[in-house]
């Protein structure tokens, strides 16, 4: 059994391989300018029965220039929310 979330969520992946999170109203060079490597938009939706969040990432920053690296990036984020 799955609870969706059916929003749309922004993200950007630091040079040091943290997720950041936040909302589609702002802009990716809003939260930040520099030291990121990836940068795009992921749906989420939560697994009940293994108790695991799971991630599809897509698309592209047009305000940092810079491409979602779609399964690196999930890996990345579905590692921190699950931690």
């Amino acid at each position: 059994m799955f609870l969706r979330m059916k929003k749309i969520i922004k993200y950007i992946i630091t040079e040091q391989g943290v997720p950041v999170l936040f909302s589609c109203d702002m802009k990716h060079a809003d939260v930040l300018q520099n030291g990121f490597v990836s940068a795009g938009f992921l749906v989420m939706r939560y697994d009940v029965a293994k108790s695991l969040f799971l991630v599809r990432c897509f698309g592209e920053s047009s305000s940092l220039k810079v491409k979602s690296k779609l399964e690196a990036d999930q890996k990345i984020i579905e590692e921190f929310l699950n931690c």
